[in-house]
């Protein structure tokens, strides 16, 4: 047993050297049934991770994603998986629960129940994202914040890039259903462009030719173009024909 008075050490200091050393300020605080009320450092830690992720989020889906989709479904869909998944990851922590378990079954039910509908690339690629930001906010902070904004900033500048730099220029497809087979054959491609810029208005840049029916005498292109300013193309896949049968 240490006698403080002898050693010329002030029992007061002592105690407070020890509880900055264990992390605890000597208050617990009011508990209900053994779990505190309230944990100042937990609340303020949620609110400013849940504010970046929420900021990131918001900045993905409605800077980059929204302006060229236009897709309102998929962009609180996008929202709503990144704010479930932070939370899912930020509280998972404190119970010791393996966070990659929890988030593997999280993903492969998310993604096995998207693969039922038709759902296009960018739309899977952007879930992905939205998943990736929560992922990176909501762990355990084991980095620093200039880590953690870093990270953030160099997803939304990949984007920035991708989207308006390297994408500029829109590019809009539609699938036809075309009756003058004739004018599938390679040697004739100028004039099937011409054709189909002559039926769709819009200027053709590439036209992929999918399946063929003799009997009928029609072939299914897929036709890419450029959008007219203010367009937004459709693409909801009631309005298409079926793609796994026609551009098989």
């Amino acid at each position: 047993m240490i006698n403080f008075e002898n050693n010329g050490i002030d029992p007061d200091i002592y105690d407070a050297e020890i509880a900055a050393l264990t992390g605890s300020s000597g208050d617990v605080g009011a508990t209900l049934l053994g779990i505190p009320l309230c944990d100042s450092i937990s609340v303020m830690q949620l609110g400013l991770q849940f504010l970046i992720n929420l900021v990131v989020c918001n900045a993905i889906v409605w800077l980059f994603y929204y302006p060229k989709s236009h897709r309102k479904d998929f962009s609180i869909t996008f929202m709503l998986f990144s704010t479930a998944v932070f939370m899912l990851l930020f509280f998972m922590k404190s119970v010791g629960v393996d966070v990659s378990i929890g988030l593997g079954l999280f993903m492969i039910f998310g993604i096995m129940r998207y693969r039922t509908e038709m759902v296009p690339i960018r739309e899977m690629t952007y879930l992905f994202l939205s998943i990736a930001v929560a992922v990176i906010n909501g762990i355990n902070l084991m980095v620093s914040f200039a880590e953690l904004f870093m990270a953030n900033g160099i997803i939304l500048v990949v984007l920035f890039v991708a989207e308006y730099v390297i994408t500029r220029k829109p590019e809009a497809s539609k699938l036809v259903c075309y009756e003058r087979i004739e004018l599938i054959r390679p040697d004739r491609r100028e004039e099937l462009i011409a054709d189909l810029e002559t039926r769709l208005g819009h200027p053709i840049t590439k036209v992929d030719v999918g399946n063929v029916d003799f009997l009928r005498d029609v072939a299914f292109l897929k036709v890419y173009y450029t959008p007219a300013k203010g367009e937004i193309p459709m693409t909801e896949p009631t309005l298409k024909i079926n793609e796994k049968n026609a551009m098989n």
